[in-house]
């Protein structure tokens, strides 16, 4: 086992050498004999349970001057380690270390061309982004346009009712209104952004396909028969109703005429028959009546076309061309979209890569003025990475004309006024130490001088760099913070801590080399009349030093401060074996003098 302390500074200390002085004598009267074995007399009093550990002095926080360039650099001038910064270097912005920046000064030349061609294709590609716009605002200004002639067209023919009243049959937008609602919710619909995902169907979503088919155009299954609206009265005309009011009346006038040829072709017959006028008066105003008859049934014949064929063909034309219109709307909204959608895609990824040009850019220029490293805080300069082991300091070396790597510590500025001890607690301690218990502290290089602390931090897992060479090795970190600022203590310097574990009042104690273990026991060997007597005792907590006695010894008994040989017990005992607790010893037959003393060691 470890050495340790005991509590106080071993407040007995006088009085324990006196009585370990005295175990020197046997009981036995033997003076040759008594000096085999030294004894400790068992002492009761205060005990302080212990854990000693040796560590090395810290800094709680520790502020890193890292490479911050992305290739690696030389140094060309270094600060010397030790150097304490002050305020005024810190005001003064004094350099610490100075970096060779000629490679990357070529780097930033180099992309400052490619940036400057980024910069331009990202305005272009703004630019084109705005142009599109203007078109497409253009295209579908002029399709609406188109689409509301159209309609106007069919007014203009039918009159607003009739035309409400056969739109509104074929499933089209009635009026202009209509219309211009109509080309909202398509607008509306080409500027939504498409899912890529498709999400899942609510009973909300199972909604949206009936509103959606509003939008879309319906294409009439069956022929529309425009007849019967020619028939319709309302309260506007257009010009089909004024065209068949126009043949309408014609065919009445020539009806009229025909009426009025007939009568007089019958008087000039009956005159003609009596001899009143003369034969030719008669054959001409027969041949004004079938004139007047052929103007008759060619008044019908137009009329009759008119309501069957040019009537309807012309409602066809007029419904066609409005239909029309509105997909070209369609087209021209989705068209617009589209290529919208190649423009924005064009202008996002200018941006990105301008984005990332411009990164770069900072990023290299960060970098540039990084390699001129000032003070920004006052502390001690190290060099290298505090808490990095020796070797990682030895691989990679600060110096001037070494090459440092990007993140690499350089430098390392430990805060003075917060330190600690790190240490490394063995497995076999580990269950005794917990956050929060007191720790002394003594430092090597301040011998007397004692410091107290506290243990802040402790490791749940062993540490596996521990047991790299040592596979059985099993130790925990653990961190002790200090308590006060102390001028003289620098970061490296040797320590020991002392972790009060516990603090026993009145027990009896024994030092730990004089019990012995065995299959989980634990014996102690008494002087006993002169004779060594092996007893089992009951043990509790101990330090590095001694052990508590729970049970099987007495105050003032004397135990071998050493677990004797065999040979020296025989030679104590006079050839006889130890007595076990509560037995009188077994003596043996006296050996001569030469003979106990050959057992000396």
């Amino acid at each position: 086992m470890k050495k340790g302390k005991t509590i106080k500074g071993l407040v007995a200390a006088a009085t324990i050498a006196a009585l370990s002085g005295a175990g020197w004598w046997l009981m036995s009267g033997s003076g040759d004999e008594s000096e085999q074995v030294a004894t400790f007399v068992v002492q009761r009093g205060p005990l302080e349970i212990n854990v000693l550990q040796g560590g090395e002095i810290r800094a709680l926080q520790n502020t890193a001057v890292k490479s911050e360039i992305e290739i690696p650099t030389k140094i060309l001038s270094l600060i010397p380690e030790g150097y304490l910064i002050t305020e005024e270097d810190v005001k003064e912005g004094k350099v610490l270390i100075e970096l060779d920046n000629t490679d990357l000064k070529t780097r930033i030349q180099n992309h400052e061309i490619e940036f400057q061609t980024t910069v331009s294709a990202y305005i272009d590609a703004d630019e084109n982004r705005e142009i599109q716009k203007s078109e497409n605002q253009s295209l579908v200004r002029e399709t609406k346009q188109a689409g509301i002639f159209a309609l106007m067209d069919f007014e203009k023919y039918l009159g607003r009712d009739v035309t409400a009243a056969i739109l509104s049959a074929a499933g089209l937008p009635k009026d202009v209104e209509a219309f211009e609602k109509y080309a909202d919710v398509l607008e509306t619909q080409a500027n939504t952004p498409v899912a890529t995902d498709a999400p899942k169907t609510t009973a909300a979503d199972k909604a949206k396909p009936a509103a959606a088919k509003k939008t879309a155009l319906t294409t009439p299954s069956e022929r529309i028969d425009f007849t019967p609206f020619l028939e319709q009265k309302a309260d506007s005309d257009g010009e089909a109703q004024q065209k068949r009011r126009q043949l309408e009346d014609e065919l009445l006038l020539r009806r009229s005429e025909l009426a009025v040829a007939t009568q007089k072709a019958e008087a000039s017959k009956r005159l003609a028959d009596k001899k009143y006028i003369a034969q030719a008066q008669l054959e001409n105003d027969q041949v004004n009546l079938e004139k007047v008859e052929l103007a008759v049934k060619t008044a019908e014949t137009q009329l009759a076309l008119f309501k069957k064929y040019e009537f309807s063909k012309q409602c066809s034309t007029l419904v066609a061309g409005y239909q029309e219109a509105l997909n070209k709307l369609q087209r021209t909204i989705r068209s617009n979209r589209s290529r919208m959608a190649q423009a924005e895609t064009r202008f996002i990824t200018a941006k990105r890569r301008y984005e990332m040009e411009l990164t770069q850019r900072e990023a290299l220029e960060h970098q540039l003025k990084a390699c001129v490293i000032k003070a920004a805080q006052p502390g001690l300069v190290a060099y290298g990475d505090l808490n990095a082991g020796s070797n990682y300091n030895y691989n990679y070396p600060i110096e001037e004309g070494a090459s440092v790597r990007l993140r690499q510590t350089m430098l390392t500025i430990p805060d003075m006024s917060q330190m600690g001890v790190k240490v490394n607690v063995h497995e076999s301690q580990i269950k005794k130490v917990r956050i929060g218990q007191p720790v002394k502290v003594r430092v090597d290089a301040e011998p007397g001088k004692e410091l107290d602390g506290r243990v802040a931090e402790l490791a749940i897992l062993p540490d596996s760099t521990s047991s790299r060479y040592t596979p059985n090795l099993k130790v925990y970190p653990c961190t002790i913070h200090i308590n006060g600022y102390h001028p003289w203590m620098k970061p490296g310097m040797n320590a020991k801590v002392d972790i009060i574990v516990d603090q026993l009042a009145d027990v009896l104690y024994v030092p730990v080399q004089s019990v012995e273990v065995e299959q989980d026991q634990h014996f102690c060997y008494i002087n006993n009349s002169g004779t060594l007597e092996r007893r089992a005792i009951s043990t509790g907590l101990f330090n590095d030093e001694f052990i508590e006695v729970r049970g099987g010894l007495k105050g003032g008994e004397a135990v071998a401060l050493t677990l004797p040989k065999k040979s020296e017990i025989e030679a104590i005992n006079g050839g006889g074996r130890p007595a076990p607790a509560g037995e009188t010893p077994v003596p043996a037959k006296p050996k001569p003098a030469k003979d106990i003393a050959a057992t000396k060691p």
